[in-house]
């Protein structure tokens, strides 16, 4: 373990040995909050190849080396204790680097820029903003796209990846008292149990059934073409996980698309062949090739087949549906101003518009997923009356 220090004095500790994080994960069991960020890799693998663990305690800055540690065991126990909570700010891209990197996630947690949003000082405010904006410090960015694989670190790298959690303490202290004085710790917390829920189901391959909903224009498909691309998307998150790649670079969803309804109608009619996957116009051909064998097999085996539902595409909204989101999203607005919260926070249109669409559906409102807890409390009066105009 090596060290640096800031100008004030408060140390920078270097981590590149299992025993000294054994030694601080003990040290830090006794700690209520944690501050953590990560640096990582992405640009041509599905999952993030990460660089650098950082984390902060009352003290002192760590770094710890994820290239040098082979024994995981004390940390992921320490995140798993519900009596340590874990700061961080959007931490989405985190959470599921901790869900694939050590295979569990941390079970309470504390987001800053969520906090942020309650207290109407931004929807998604950056940490730098946010470190500005509460403690007058200004952060530097420096170092956003450094090559955080390679080593050594420099000390510059050091005290940019330092600086990512020094100030989230002090942070969540202000934020939390701010939400506690107006009475949203419970909507606070719900929303960070939301980041965790959402986390854990990205690796569960039952949620990839409806990735198909999330294709632009599936709305155009008839319920064959549907049930190709849904296949077909299911197929693609396999392949990406397999061979660690972007799902663009295992196929492009335009190349989906084109592929769908010119195999959903020679399924039909039983004359789906090899030949005619790989002969399918406007689709990368490289593709084809190299793949049409696999999807005549994948296609062809009746247990790939589920359910799809035209209901959960995002089509085109009807005239009155439009009417009704817009009034809706203003309704959302009005209460998140009242409440001095971000008006995006209560009312995101991707939200509003899903909960319409399931309305339209089943003709009343079902409060499920982001509007089921808090949100439902705070806009139920006001959209059932909504909805229930002509």
């Amino acid at each position: 373990m090596s060290e640096l220090n800031y100008s004030d004095g408060m140390p920078i500790e270097y981590v590149d040995d299992d025993a000294t994080l054994s030694a601080l994960c003990a040290q830090w069991s006794h700690e209520e909050f944690l501050a953590v960020d990560t640096e990582f890799e992405r640009t041509s693998t599905f999952y993030a190849r990460i660089g650098l663990l950082q984390i902060a305690d009352s003290k002192s800055c760590y770094l710890v080396d994820p290239l040098c540690i082979e024994d995981w065991s004390p940390f992921k126990a320490l995140i798993s204790s519900p009596s340590c909570t874990l700061v961080m700010h959007s931490c989405s891209e985190d959470l599921n680097l901790f869900q694939t990197f050590l295979g569990c996630l941390p079970v309470s947690l504390f987001d800053t820029q969520l906090a942020a949003a309650f207290l109407g000082i931004g929807f998604s405010i950056s940490y730098q903003g946010l470190v500005e904006q509460l403690l007058g410090v200004e952060v530097a960015k420096d170092e956003t796209r450094s090559d955080w694989i390679k080593r050594p670190l420099s000390e510059k790298q050091k005290l940019y990846a330092a600086t990512d959690v020094r100030y989230l303490l002090q942070i969540r202290e202000i934020l939390s008292e701010q939400i506690q004085l107006k009475g949203m710790t419970d909507w606070m917390q719900a929303e960070c149990d939301q980041q965790l829920a959402i986390a854990q189901k990205i690796e569960q391959e039952s949620n990839w059934q409806t990735y198909y909903t999330g294709v632009s224009n599936a709305w155009r498909l008839d319920n064959g073409g549907l049930e190709v691309l849904q296949q077909l998307c299911v197929w693609r998150e396999q392949k990406a996980r397999q061979r660690n790649k972007p799902r663009s670079w295992i196929v492009k969803d335009n190349d989906l698309l084109s592929l769908c309804a010119e195999i959903a109608e020679a399924t039909n009619s039983d004359s789906l062949s090899i030949d005619i996957i790989k002969n399918i116009e406007g689709v990368d051909r490289r593709f084809l090739s190299r793949s049409a064998e696999e999807l005549f097999l994948l296609l062809n085996n009746p247990a790939n087949r589920g359910e799809v539902d035209p209901g959960l595409l995002n089509k085109p909204l009807s005239t009155s549906l439009r009417k009704k989101l817009k009034l809706s999203k203003q309704a959302a607005n009005n209460k998140a101003e009242e409440l001095g919260m971000s008006p995006e926070l209560l009312g995101r249109k991707k939200y509003l518009v899903d909960l319409l669409r399931d309305y339209e559906k089943h003709g009343a409102l079902r409060w499920s997923g982001e509007f089921a807890g808090w949100r439902r409390e705070l806009l139920e009066s006001e959209l059932t009356a909504i909805l229930g105009e002509d």
